[in-house]
């Protein structure tokens, strides 16, 4: 294995543990996981709500936020995973992690099970992999003038 790969693999590794790190554990400073949660299968629901009676710290926090976390894991996922790196397979493994940790938060007291989460992270998921195949593409492009 190169050693650009080891990196690779080390920063989509690293994705991964931010990404249970920052939904499995309360954080007091973000506010989550402190109180209460509940469960939401109204898509948009919670998005409109945080946005129209929410603070813009929370706003930002859970919109913005949600769709931050996945980026890495959209970019990282096709490097680490060359044969699986097609659109679908990288948007259906994002969609599959963000259900997989809205299903553990059923279980959790004081965590949202939240199809806007899903959405949200999946969302996150398409742009890291749009950045990916942009850069790609811009490389491609490049290397013929060189």
């Amino acid at each position: 294995m190169s050693r650009r790969q080891l990196v690779i693999d080390g920063l989509f590794i690293t994705s991964l543990l931010a990404i249970v790190y920052l939904t499995m554990f309360p954080n007091m400073y973000l506010g989550t996981g402190i109180a209460k949660g509940g469960h939401n299968f109204t898509p948009f629901l919670m998005i409109k709500e945080i946005f129209l009676a929410g603070s813009i710290f929370s706003s930002i926090v859970n919109n913005i936020g949600n769709i931050a976390m996945f980026i890495p894991f959209g970019l990282l996922y096709p490097l680490t995973f060359p044969k699986r790196s097609s659109f679908l397979s990288v948007l259906l493994t994002g969609a599959g992690l963000s259900c997989s940790i809205e299903i553990i938060h059923w279980f959790m007291e004081n965590r949202w099970s939240d199809i806007d989460d899903l959405i949200l992270n999946t969302f996150g998921t398409v742009l890291g992999y749009g950045i990916f195949r942009g850069i790609r593409e811009m490389k491609k492009r490049i290397s013929i003038f060189l």
